[in-house]
Order: C-alpha cells, then sequence, then structure tokens
C-alpha cells in the first residue's frame, strides 16, 4: 500500500458515529497489509475476565473459544510485554524476549495452529491506569518499516474514535488557539519545528511551545496523539 493509505483511512472513518462502524474500517485497513484478524480490548483487571473487557474480538471462533475457556490472557506474552514498552511491538520482537517461560511461549505457539503466526500489538494506556490494546494478527507476515508506522496511526485514531464514541471519554474538546491549530496543522503533514516557524514566521521555539500546548489541552503525551485528537474534534483536517 502506499505511504498515504493512512491518510486516506483517517478521513475515511472521521465522520463515522457508529463505534462498530470504526472498527470495520480498520479490519478493512489492516487487512490490506494482511493480518486477517484482531481485537480490541482492556485488560482485565484482579476480579475481571477477558470476556468482561473485551470490546471486539475477530478471532477464529474456536481459537476464542479456547482462550477464553482457559484465561490465557492471564500468562500471554502479547499482555504481559504491554509492561515493557510504549511502542507498537511483533508477535516476533515479544518472543525474542527471555522473560517468558515456556508454558507461556506455547500460548503463542497454539495460536499458529488456528493461522495466527504472526501479528502486531498496539498499546494504549487508559486514564484509570490499565492497559488496554489493539492486536491485529495473520499467516506469516512481516511488518516492514512503512507498515508499522500505518498501522500504529490507524490503530490510535481507531482507538480514540471508538472510546468517544462509546461514551468513554466524556470531557468537552478543549479550545485551542488559532495559532496551535495551525502549527498542529502542519505539525500533521511532518513539518519540523524549525519547517513550521518558517511558514508561520515565527520561531522554532514558538511553534514547539505551540505544540506542547495543544498536547496538554488534550491531555496526551506524545505529538501523534495531539494530532488525532485535532483531527477527532475537527481542529485540524488532512486532506
Amino acid at each position: 500500500m502506499s505511504e498515504t493509505a493512512v491518510l486516506e483511512f483517517l478521513g475515511a472513518i472521521n465522520s463515522l458515529t457508529d463505534p462498530y462502524d470504526v472498527w470495520c474500517r480498520f479490519r478493512t485497513f489492516s487487512g490490506n497489509f494482511g493480518f486477517t484478524h484482531g481485537g480490541l480490548a482492556d485488560m482485565p483487571g484482579p476480579h475481571e475476565r477477558l470476556e468482561q473487557t473485551i470490546l471486539y474480538l475477530d478471532w477464529p471462533e474456536e481459537w476464542k473459544q479456547r482462550y477464553l475457556e482457559r484465561n490465557y490472557v492471564q500468562n500471554d506474552p502479547a499482555r504481559l510485554h504491554l509492561s515493557q514498552t510504549a511502542l507498537p511491538y511483533t508477535w516476533n520482537e515479544m518472543m525474542q524476549s527471555r522473560r517468558y517461560k515456556p508454558q507461556q511461549r506455547t500460548i503463542v505457539y497454539e495460536a499458529g495452529d488456528f493461522g495466527l503466526t504472526s501479528g502486531v500489538v498496539i498499546p494504549f494506556l487508559n486514564s484509570g491506569g490499565g492497559y488496554a490494546m489493539i492486536t491485529v494478527a495473520g499467516d506469516k507476515i512481516a511488518p516492514d518499516p512503512i507498515t508499522m508506522p500505518q498501522i500504529h496511526l490507524a490503530a490510535i485514531y481507531t482507538h480514540t474514535m471508538i472510546r468517544t464514541l462509546v461514551g468513554q471519554k466524556n470531557r468537552p474538546a478543549p479550545i485551542l488557539s488559532q495559532r496551535e491549530r495551525e502549527c498542529l496543522q502542519w505539525a500533521a503533514v511532518g513539518k519540523s519545528d524549525w519547517e513550521i516557524g518558517e511558514i508561520l514566521g515565527i520561531s522554532a521555539k514558538t511553534a514547539n511551545m505551540h505544540l506542547e500546548r495543544s498536547k496538554a489541552k488534550f491531555g496526551v503525551t506524545t505529538r501523534t496523539q495531539a494530532i488525532v485528537a485535532g483531527m477527532r474534534d475537527g481542529y485540524i483536517h488532512i486532506a
């Protein structure tokens, strides 16, 4: 797929009002990279099971039933690896870690019996401090340097849109100044602080300040998350 495919995806789901439609669009998008299955769930707390925290889970039915009945999520390296990084990771990357025991690795190997031999996990930290994840999987897929950023950005926006639409982020949209909007818009198309400053006639330091303020107003920690939130709330647009 082209490097602009993710921008087309973001534009396509921006006007959707049904969270399930958003999820279906994401699954179609990730399917274009060979990922035939996926899921979105909060990680269960001490007295919860995964059945209670799943939003969507498009796995082969027999594998899903086995996974839930045996409560595999407690020992699944895909979940355990959430505490190791805030960045997306492939199943291959997590399995290279020496921290997982043979019985934990077996869960990943069992998934291969159902055509799920490789996948990507995109982690999220919920407002309550718990973890959530979007995972996509398929058979013998090796994501390349173009695929991973596209899946990452698409997953961030999908997660934000779904949380908003199901009412789990019940807050008024923050008010951005005109300059904050302009800086965020240019950041969304990949401009650096220096380039934004040159375009708007301000210093790179001032451009960075406006972007940091946008992050603070949205309550996010990264520039990518601020861009996604800005698109969600209608402050910026990507054609």
